[in-house]
């Protein structure tokens, strides 16, 4: 496989699992960045085990997704019941807090970078393994009763309460599973890279993500899935010169999507008319 080939399908995948933590506690009606902050730390939990200490792969994984709970849950204590916007703006200063902390942190190379990390065999057959497993747990979670909880939360909190939802628990839990998440994605940005810098856990990697979980659509984990190769890989087709202007290209994209189709292009109304239509032409062929 050529190797630019490899480094996109990894990408994507790591990308797709950062989408969609984003998008399982927007689903719950906060938009929460914490996951980019729970990648450096797993991506850095995961290469100092590695690297200085020779922990396999396995164990060093799940250190790194026990960190990234750790590091999801306390905050999510604080902000379970904040409304969205306040959210959005203290998971952004995590982001930025948790870039602080690695720069001043000299055993793990701090502005200078940790390098050399060990890569694992077979990283992208890993990579899409836990990319399945992860994308039938949470297409399995939005049709429990989890799930459910969700989509009345996302409506009308006030709603949820009548009902007697635990809004606060749920938030936590959520932010909690999507830290996990993006510890994870950081342990395979780690192990492709093999090199961490802080500065790779920016807000320009919010805005990759931002871009293709809204354009793709924020009602449906497919809007992830589906745009995250499209829009990750069309910049890598553009001229050296058009394809420096890629985040200024993904923000106006946003900006557009926003403004013309909130829901993003593929909404669970689409998904649904698409499935309806593929019924009735296999009806409608069985009696003919």
């Amino acid at each position: 496989m050529p190797i630019s080939l490899f480094y996109f399908l990894v990408f994507t995948g790591i990308f797709i699992l950062l989408g969609w933590a984003i998008y399982i506690v927007y689903r719950n009606g906060q938009l929460n960045n914490v996951p980019i902050a729970a990648m450096a730390v797993g991506a850095y939990i995961c290469a100092y085990l590695t690297r200085e200490l020779h922990w396999p792969f396995l164990p060093a994984l799940l250190a790194a997704m026990g960190g990234g709970a750790v590091f999801s849950f306390v905050p999510a204590l604080g902000l379970g019941r904040a409304p969205g916007f306040s959210m959005t703006i203290a998971t952004i200063a995590m982001i930025f807090i948790t870039q602080t902390v690695l720069r001043n942190m000299a055993f793990l190379g701090g502005v200078y970078g940790f390098y050399s990390i060990p890569r694992v065999d077979h990283l992208l057959i890993v990579t899409y393994v836990i990319v399945f497993i992860v994308g039938f747990f949470i297409f399995r979670l939005e049709r429990s009763r989890i799930g459910r909880a969700m989509e009345v939360v996302f409506i009308d909190t006030s709603v949820a309460r009548t009902l007697k939802i635990n809004t606060y628990w749920l938030s936590v839990w959520l932010q909690v599973f999507a830290g996990v998440l993006g510890a994870i994605a950081g342990v395979l940005f780690a192990n492709l890279v093999r090199i961490l810098v802080p500065r790779h856990f920016s807000l320009g990697m919010l805005l990759n993500i931002y871009c293709f979980m809204f354009v793709g659509g924020y009602t449906t984990m497919w809007g992830v899935v589906v745009f995250t190769p499209i829009l990750w890989g069309f910049p890598l087709l553009l001229p050296e010169a058009v394809a420096e202007w890629k985040d200024t290209i993904y923000g106006l994209l946003l900006v557009v999507t926003m403004l013309l189709r909130p829901e993003g292009v593929i909404s669970k109304k689409m998904l649904w008319d698409i499935k309806v239509s593929v019924k009735r032409f296999f009806i409608n062929r069985r009696k003919s």
